[in-house]
């Protein structure tokens, strides 16, 4: 039992030491600053929000929404790799500390989001209701002891192997953790809340009990894990270089005439090869379209000329320089390097794809600007973007592909 209690402490402190290896490039002084700016901007405009609130808004709805999607959602952290399918089956029946100390890590290290999204609806609950601020630590009682169901309700389930079971597990619990928080938060009855509660217990006892003859799933676990570690790589390298991420490519079909308008000669060799990879490729053409919806939202949702101005100018940032990394994206593949090109033409070719996607993003920004017909705004809004166009594509993005990349000679 001694060297299971070991390994468990080894790959928490190799995780603990991976994780910070990159932590250290994604919270760098750049992004700091632009997430103190977006928490202050967003605390504003959600402190003027709340303080239109009475007692009609459904605040209880709300909060059971959030929080039961935060606490439904909890993956459990085992650490386990490849090998660990030939290696540790065996050991099988001495795993039981191990994975009971994954269950645990996990919860401590979900549960700041938990305490994070209820401190931030606590403005709005006491607003709509008239509670006390000091009822907060009886609700995150109540929270992370759902989060700490939710956690051992998932390792359950994780002894099936079928899809279909861990998705319909998935649906229950979040229709039965947005129910009990419900109860809570809109103050039923006691006796409601104790019964949804006795509910939960039933649950999970009853699924215990399916799975007493049943062994772990090796397989789905490591791959879990792989998928889990994949996703923490994906968002890392918009940071900083990640040697063994595994890029995924998806051919998008609908985008093809994008790359069909693509100037041909050798000039735009890169060009077409850039345009490509943001096109297909999921952490650059994902993250576009994510930053420009909640962009789009906040703009269209605001009345506020300057949180428009804000959100435009914040997001285009966070686009900008999340797509920087994109340059060194074929940097380990041999063929760009043997085309009988000026390695200069790479650098213009890479600000003339970035240029053309701040270029759409702004004008989208613009547009909805528009909503309500606030062409002020509007107007507003595209100085501002200009200015930052001008500041971000020739003073920051020339220096930054210095840092990031050289050119060959």
């Amino acid at each position: 039992m001694k060297h299971v209690h070991e390994l468990w402490a080894s790959r928490l402190q190799d995780y603990n030491r991976e994780l910070q290896k990159y932590l250290k490039y994604i919270f760098n002084g750049h992004l700091m600053f632009v997430l103190i700016f977006a928490v202050g901007g967003g605390g504003y405009a959600y402190s003027n929000w709340v303080e239109t609130l009475n007692d009609e808004f459904n605040a209880a709805a709300v909060m059971a929404v959030l929080l039961g999607v935060i606490v439904t959602m909890s993956p459990i952290y085992t650490y386990l790799k490849e090998p660990d399918k030939v290696y540790l089956t065996p050991l099988e029946g001495q795993m039981k500390r191990y994975f009971l100390s994954a269950v645990v890590s996990s919860f401590f290290f979900q549960s700041y989001i938990v305490i994070v999204a209820l401190a931030a609806s606590m403005p709005m609950y006491v607003k709509v209701y008239g509670v006390e601020f000091s009822v907060f630590f009886l609700l995150l009682l109540l929270v992370l002891a759902l989060k700490a169901w939710n956690l051992f309700m998932r390792w359950t389930i994780l002894r099936y192997q079928e899809p279909s079971a861990h998705r319909m597990d998935l649906l229950v619990r979040l229709i039965l953790n947005c129910l009990f928080l419900w109860t809570v938060f809109a103050q039923l009855t006691a006796w409601v809340p104790i019964v949804m509660a006795v509910i939960l217990v039933a649950y999970l006892t009853a699924f215990r009990k399916l799975t007493l003859g049943k062994s772990l799933k090796w397989e789905l676990l490591i791959d879990l894990e792989h998928e889990r570690l994949h996703r923490f790589y994906r968002f890392a390298n918009l940071f900083t270089d990640v040697p063994h991420l595994k890029g995924q490519a998806k051919r998008r079909k609908w985008l093809d005439p994008f790359l069909a308008r693509s100037p041909f000669g050798s000039k735009h060799t890169y060009r077409y090869l850039f345009v490509r990879t943001f096109l297909r490729s999921d952490e650059y053409f994902g993250l576009w379209i994510r930053l420009s919806i909640i962009a789009s939202v906040i703009i269209a949702g605001s009345d506020n000329m300057w949180i428009k101005i804000a959100a435009a100018v914040l997001f285009l940032y966070l686009t900008g320089f999340q797509l920087i990394p994109m340059l060194k994206k074929h940097e380990l593949k041999i063929w760009p390097d043997l085309y009988p090109l000026p390695g200069e033409y790479r650098n213009e070719s890479f600000k003339g794809v970035l240029s053309t996607v701040l270029i759409v993003q702004g004008v989208l920004f613009i547009l909805m600007s528009t909503w309500g017909g606030q062409w002020f705004d509007a107007c507003a809004v595209a100085l501002a973007f200009l200015l930052f166009y001008a500041v971000f594509m020739y003073v920051y993005v020339p220096k930054q592909i210095k840092k990031w990349y050289t050119p060959l000679k």
